[in-house]
């Protein structure tokens, strides 16, 4: 069985993946992890896969009204998102204000991915409180693209940026003694819905169903939960 989801799952599925396989003895459970809008575009390709799970309600939007999904999508989890920096914190941001420092070199996804189009959005409300040239100044500190969130937060990891917008989910035990989270404030922040569908095309209904009642479950909320994802309801 195929999965399609967004690259902030990658750890919760993948933890999610052992146990379906568990309890569908025979079934190989194969995931590709990416941003949504790469994925939302290789359905459309006609790219084989049973599940899709996107990080934004645009995404699956289009694959419904493309008709590629069965049923109807579920919102199974809520995401929000954070600044990350080096755990040293060369550039010396202690909040979103900072991003307009001068020299900072600020990473984001590539337009289109949910966690980059997230981040804008924030900078655009912060604009009423911070000035109305606040995004524009951010948004030139801006030294690369990257082709998800995953790989952006890694440019900070690895000390090649100052700073980078992620979500909560993407603060992980592995990173957590290499990046610090600067947090943004509640009234600016955006609230990240992710919804999940079985797809049309899928090798088997049955099984792909099963996969979206897994995550939806109470055990399956349980695992997005410890990877720091907020409940859908």
């Amino acid at each position: 069985m195929t999965i399609l989801a967004a690259s902030s799952l990658t750890d919760a599925f993948g933890e999610l993946g052992n146990t379906f396989e568990e309890q569908n003895q025979g079934v190989e459970v194969k995931q590709t992890f990416g941003a949504s809008s790469d994925l939302l575009a290789q359905i459309q390709q006609g790219a084989p896969a049973d599940v899709f799970a996107s990080a934004a309600e645009e995404e699956m939007d289009t694959a419904e009204k493309d008709d590629l999904v069965s049923g109807t999508p579920r919102v199974f989890v809520k995401n929000r998102e954070v600044i990350m920096v080096p755990k040293d914190n060369p550039a010396n941001i202690e909040s979103l204000q900072d991003l307009t420092k001068p020299d900072i070199k600020l990473v984001l996804a590539q337009k289109d991915v949910p966690a980059a189009d997230y981040a804008v959005e924030i900078l655009g409300k912060a604009n009423a409180e911070y000035g109305e040239d606040f995004e524009k100044d951010v948004l030139s500190n801006v030294v690369s693209r990257e082709a998800d969130v995953r790989a952006s937060v890694n440019r900070v990891v690895v000390g090649d940026a100052d700073a980078t917008f992620g979500y909560a989910s993407d603060y992980t035990p592995d990173i957590k003694d290499r990046v610090k989270v600067v947090p943004i404030p509640p009234n600016l922040n955006i609230i990240a819905t992710y919804p999940i569908a079985s797809l049309k095309d899928a090798k088997d209904l049955d099984l792909a169903k099963k996969w979206v009642d897994l995550v939806t479950s109470k055990e399956g909320q349980r695992v997005l939960e410890k990877w720091n994802f907020e409940p859908a309801a």
